[in-house]
């Protein structure tokens, strides 16, 4: 019943409030989200990565996923201040499964408010509901203090139900990351973003 809710839920705004309503729907819904959430205090990365790991971290309410501790962020001086992480499995994918099971497939609607997100905010969506992921995670990275310094959080890549990837160039670029690494990990992962020390110098940057 909740899966023909949701179905309805999102022709019904689409339909009413159009597809930009329905971007902007989703992104209060991760503002929102994310904000009840509250803040987080971290000695260092070992610490953090340590409760990443154990499902105790603000982002953790998404569903399981883990620090790639052999991908380290680091600045031009060479520090460690970031990392890369990956969620195994969208915690949406059980829901749009379920959807077409019952229902046959997603409104036309969930197609459109992805196209329209990838071509006026951030082309990374495969789905609607990735509206809803990247707004809540840059909300509650600003939740996050490591060492007394506060986080970004940049959506590096996504992979849909049916197989579809979106890879960030944009993202990728500030990192100093090669695509051919997010795209292997994407074998194995349907979701991939990176957290790291707000308004770190990276390699990047510092040409």
């Amino acid at each position: 019943m909740l899966d023909v809710a949701l179905v309805a839920l999102i022709r019904d705004m689409s339909e009413k409030a159009g597809v930009d309503g329905t971007i902007q729907y989703w992104t209060r819904v991760g503002e929102n989200l994310a904000k009840r959430i509250g803040k987080e205090a971290y000695m260092g990365w070992p610490s953090f990565n340590v409760a990443f790991r154990e499902g105790r971290t603000g982002f953790s309410i998404e569903g399981e996923a883990m620090p790639l501790t052999d991908l380290a962020i680091t600045d031009v001086d060479g520090d460690v201040v970031g990392y890369i992480y990956a969620m195994k499995q969208c915690c949406f994918v059980p829901t749009v499964l379920r959807v077409r099971y019952s229902v046959g497939e997603l409104p036309r609607a969930d197609k459109a408010v992805a196209e329209e997100y990838n071509n006026t905010v951030h082309d990374i969506a495969v789905c609607n509901f990735c509206v809803i992921h990247e707004k809540f995670r840059e909300e509650v990275a600003k939740n996050i203090t490591i060492a007394g310094q506060s986080l970004d959080c940049l959506l590096l890549a996504t992979r849909g139900y049916t197989g579809e990837t979106k890879i960030s160039e944009k993202n990728l670029l500030k990192i100093g990351m090669n695509p051919d690494q997010v795209r292997a990990l994407l074998r194995n992962y349907e979701c991939v973003y990176a957290i790291l020390m707000k308004g770190a110098k990276l390699k990047e940057d510092g040409k």
